[in-house]
């Protein structure tokens, strides 16, 4: 019996999984919720997560997107803890010091690692972490505080890897932070921006929006070491980021997707009405009404 060896396929594995027959192919971004059937001929399909079979049909067993590769049908949940990505700005808290590594909560499912040999240390340079600066970890970022940082590899079992070897990530201090779902943040290019409010507004990748003063340049200590300053914040500015945050609170209850532009579109619109009044559901629903509004007309313009 003769046996035939065949090289290699020209494609991968992977990429034949999937291409797909596109009869078979189901709506893009179709939106489910539990108890609806997911496609309508459930026999050319398999079921996979977020789905289990009723009387014959695929049935979703999530709220979400429904999902395709090849023949297997997954429902993806819209609300769901932040997974991570290379290059995504976070604001995180750190929970734990431990050997030389920082623990750090960025709102996933597993702690994020901020190794010590990703961080800059006072010195401002690039160099070899010694015992010295081990012993010192604690100095540097201490339990409960906040900082700002990059994640530079997510790990096979979900962690994420962050860094800070920039001088625009860092301890952060005097500014209000405000949670949000994950799913809100608009993904972009910058995430860090500069109001003309006179204040500024990191927007994380995890959910995080860090509302701070637009503090001056960064000093540089005769040592080297980057050092934010205290100063005292005068009231209009804080009464200026009071209203930023409940901006970004009111966006956040009308699941209004956050970004620069939806953040600018309703700090204008609510200045003829007081902080306070923000709060209020019928100046809120109205707000939120308004701001869906204008942010449409400018996707149809741009279009």
């Amino acid at each position: 019996m003769s046996i035939e060896i065949s090289g290699p396929p020209l494609v991968s594995p992977w990429m034949m999984l999937t291409m797909s027959d596109a009869r078979n192919d189901i709506d893009k971004d179709k939106i489910v919720i539990p108890g609806q059937a997911v496609c309508d001929a459930p026999q050319q399909f398999m079921r996979g997560h977020g789905t289990y079979i009723r009387d014959g049909e695929i049935v979703s067993s999530l709220s979400g997107v429904v999902q395709q590769l090849n023949r297997l049908l997954m429902v993806k949940t819209i609300k769901q803890r932040y997974a991570g990505e290379v290059g995504d700005v976070v604001v995180a808290r750190v929970v734990e010091v431990q050997a030389k590594r920082w623990k750090c909560d960025v709102s996933s499912r597993l702690h994020a690692n901020l190794p010590l040999g990703s961080v800059l240390l006072p010195g401002g340079d690039f160099r070899r972490k010694d015992v010295e600066d081990e012993e010192k970890m604690s100095e540097f970022l201490k339990n409960g505080e906040l900082i700002c940082a990059e994640v530079q590899q997510v790990q096979h079992d979900g962690t994420l890897m962050l860094h800070t070897r920039n001088n625009k990530y860092g301890k952060l201090q005097q500014g209000i932070l405000i949670k949000v779902p994950p799913h809100l943040i608009k993904k972009s290019k910058k995430h860090f921006h500069t109001l003309p409010y006179g204040m500024a507004v990191i927007i994380g990748c995890n959910g995080n929006v860090w509302v701070t003063p637009a503090l001056p340049e960064t000093t540089v200590e005769e040592d080297g070491s980057h050092v934010h300053e205290f100063q005292i914040v005068p009231q209009d500015i804080r009464l200026v980021m009071i209203r930023v945050a409940a901006c970004v609170r009111l966006l956040r209850d009308y699941s209004i997707s956050i970004f620069l532009n939806s953040l600018t579109t309703c700090y204008e619109m609510s200045q003829p009405y007081d902080i306070k009044e923000l709060s209020e559901q019928e100046t809120s629903s109205r707000l939120a009404y308004l701001i869906t509004a204008r942010l449409l007309q400018e996707l149809q313009q741009q279009k």
